[in-house]
């Protein structure tokens, strides 16, 4: 007899969508370390789920800047990231960043 299996939830931009009564915990979720907890424990919301999956691997970002000028140079530039992601999630907007947000989604995908 076959073994049925459950398919894993693949999760695409469309669905993430901006929640207003989440504002407050999506802007929290900027925040590297409070998005590594939110990444795990958030399951309702995406545009949460997804913001704070995003910036727990923005951590590493900020890892590469003990290293002369190459580190000072992507420190600054994940600095600058930092605001603006929190800017645009404050305003309700998705902030995905170049490599990271591909990542988040499969991320999200396989936590659940």
């Amino acid at each position: 007899m076959a073994e049925e299996k459950e398919a894993k939830k693949v999760y695409t931009l469309e669905e993430i969508k901006f929640n207003e009564k989440n504002k407050t915990m999506a802007v929290l979720a900027c925040i590297p370390i409070v998005g590594l907890v939110l990444m795990f424990i958030e399951k309702d919301d995406l545009f949460v789920r997804y913001h704070a999956t995003q910036f727990a691997f923005f951590n590493l970002l900020f890892a590469v800047a003990w290293f002369p000028l190459i580190g000072q140079l992507i420190a600054l530039a994940a600095f600058v990231a930092f605001i603006l992601g929190l800017v645009k999630t404050s305003k309700g907007e998705r902030f995905d960043m170049p490599v990271l947000s591909d990542l988040a989604l499969k991320v999200m995908s396989a936590l659940d």
